[in-house]
C-alpha cells in the first residue's frame, strides 16, 4: 500500500511540475511578455553535480510586479485542478497523492514569490531557496510524510487501505 502511494505521488508530481511550468509560460504571456520553456542546467548547491530542469523563461526580464504574478500564480494555478479533484476522489491512495502534490505546488508558489521578493525588494540573497536540493528535497519530504501518514493511519485503524 505504501508503495502505491509513493508511486502515484511521484507520477502526479511529474505531471504537476510540468503543469506548473506551463502555467508560468501562460502567465508570462498574460502579463504582456513573451517566453519559452527551456531545459537548463541547474548546479547543485552542496555537491559538485549538475542536473537539468524545465524552466519557463521570459524573453525579457520582467519588472517585480509582473514577475511576482508569474512566480506565485504559476504553481498556484497548477494546484487548482488537483485541489478540485480532491473533492471527488474518495479512495485513500489517490487522495493522498493528490493532497501531497497540492501541498507541493503551494510550497513552490510561496518559495518562488518569497525568493523574488527577498532578492529584488529586500536585497537579501537566501541561496538555499534556489538549490535543487531544497526545491526537490522539500517535495520529496512531503511525499515521504504523506506515505508515512497513510501507513500509520491504516495501521491505527487496524485495516488495510483498500486496493
Amino acid at each position: 500500500m505504501w508503495l502505491r502511494v509513493l508511486i502515484l505521488s511521484v507520477l502526479v508530481f511529474v505531471a504537476a511540475f510540468g503543469a506548473h511550468e506551463v502555467m508560468h509560460l501562460l502567465l508570462i504571456y498574460a502579463v504582456g511578455s513573451q517566453g519559452s520553456i527551456v531545459v537548463r542546467p541547474w548546479p547543485m548547491g552542496y555537491v559538485n553535480l549538475t542536473i537539468y530542469a524545465l524552466h519557463a523563461q521570459p524573453a525579457q526580464e520582467l519588472d517585480v510586479v509582473r514577475q511576482s504574478i508569474v512566480n506565485f500564480f504559476g504553481p498556484f494555478l497548477a494546484a487548482v485542478p488537483l485541489a478540485a479533484l480532491l473533492w471527488y476522489v474518495r479512495e485513500p491512495v489517490p487522495f493522498a497523492a493528490l493532497a501531497a502534490n497540492v501541498v507541493i505546488l503551494v510550497f513552490y508558489a510561496v518559495v518562488e514569490l518569497g525568493d523574488l521578493l527577498l532578492e529584488k525588494v529586500w536585497n537579501t540573497d537566501v541561496s538555499l531557496l534556489t538549490t535543487p536540493e531544497f526545491n526537490y528535497g522539500v517535495p520529496l519530504a512531503v511525499i515521504a510524510i504523506t506515505v508515512l501518514a497513510v501507513s500509520v493511519t491504516s495501521a491505527i485503524q487496524g485495516r488495510r487501505i483498500p486496493e
